[in-house]
């Protein structure tokens, strides 16, 4: 093995299980970091195995490699309940187990590797026929969790983004920016493996390995010193998806007529500024709905066909504005405290909107004004 192979899996195992202790065992930590602290804990031992196992003699390892062989089994579903988790915030939920069905049906279907290792080098060095057919389906069930739950994990970010966009005025969008890239990168992992299996090629399987390395664990590193970072955690109340109110939602799409729609948008935009109801950072579409009087229904459709934008943007650009007045007036305001006054829950939800607005961060919007 080549040394800086060798230095990629020591620093990548080192990372991992430091990683994996701090997210577990870190008190008052959230339950997507605990899952994420699985998840490194697995890559570790995986990236463990890849550097102390030679490739000419798996003989006295062959019992290692039959227990975690499987491990990235698991890793679709973790990826999975990790993406659930940081959107909802939900906690464990028993039917979390049904998702270690593919994993268990890996190491069922070659259970007797775990009680006879010296199988295991027969299945991987002379390929017989008994083992090297529940092998392989053992790794089409590995990788095809894999492709399956990132589908799953794609469905389901989308489907919350929309819904957070649509309804909810306070949460930091860049939650759902980093978790797209996750699911790239993990795309990008994944194929990358399946290609080199294929083709055996060496330089796939180290781009496969650093990628690993170099994401998950920045991923784990910035989860665990900033635990509210990857967070939206949509109220149970009025974030829960809906497949009845989703129908029903598209069928009241398009039913006013255009000078309904203008009055309503003009009563709530005379709301909006006589109430300044953009400072309450809990405010959501179907809160506003009840204070002006109209059905959530009606206000999305006229946000969405009068105005052309979500209600989280029809709200934070009251928000930017109120800020852009009060940074006009006074140059020496705190910028945070003028923020979370405006309605933003956190700092970073208030610089990212911003600078979506006005193309500028608070900062440089003051510094400008200050010219």
């Amino acid at each position: 093995m080549p040394i800086f192979l060798q230095y990629l899996l020591a620093i990548g195992t080192f990372q991992g299980f430091l990683l994996s202790v701090l997210l577990l065992f870190t008190p008052n930590i959230s339950y997507s970091s605990r899952v994420l602290g699985i998840w490194c804990s697995f890559l570790a031992v995986g990236l463990l195995v890849g550097l102390i196992v030679p490739s000419d003699d798996i003989g006295p390892y062959a019992l290692l490699i039959a227990v975690t062989g499987f491990f990235p089994a698991s890793y679709g579903a973790l990826l999975y309940l990790y993406c659930r988790h940081s959107v909802l915030d939900d906690g464990f939920q028993p039917k979390d187990l049904l998702h270690l069905i593919p994993f268990a049906s890996c190491y069922l279907l070659n259970i007797d590797f775990l009680f006879l290792p010296d199988l295991v080098e027969q299945a991987y060095l002379q390929g017989t026929d008994s083992m090297t057919g529940r092998f392989a389906l053992g790794q089409i069930i590995m990788f095809g969790q894999a492709y399956v739950y990132m589908g799953y994990s794609a469905y389901f970010l989308y489907r919350y983004q929309q819904r957070a966009q649509n309804n909810y005025a306070s949460f930091n969008p860049d939650v759902f920016d980093w978790l797209w890239i996750v699911q790239g990168f993990n795309l990008i992992i994944w194929s990358s493996k399946l290609a080199s299996m294929i083709s055996d090629n060496f330089a796939l399987i180290i781009s496969g390995d650093i990628l690993i390395v170099v994401l998950i664990y920045s991923i784990g590193m910035a989860q665990w010193r900033n635990p509210q970072l990857f967070k939206v955690a949509v109220p149970e109340q009025e974030g829960s998806p809906s497949t009845n109110s989703d129908s029903a939602n598209q069928k009241m799409m398009g039913a006013l007529d255009e000078d309904t729609r203008r009055i309503l948008l003009d009563t709530v935009n005379q709301y909006m500024v006589e109430q300044q109801a953009f400072l309450n950072d809990e405010l959501s579409l179907h809160r506003l709905s009840e204070a002006v009087g109209v059905s959530t229904h009606h206000l999305s459709e006229v946000l969405n066909q009068r105005e052309g934008q979500n209600f989280y943007n029809f709200v934070n650009k009251f928000r930017v504005e109120f800020v852009c007045e009060h940074l006009d007036a006074d140059k020496h305001i705190k910028l945070l405290d003028l923020g979370l006054k405006a309605g933003f829950s956190s700092k970073s939800t208030f610089n990212s909107v911003f600078k979506k607005h006005t193309g500028l961060t608070p900062s440089q919007y003051r510094k400008k004004g200050q010219r």
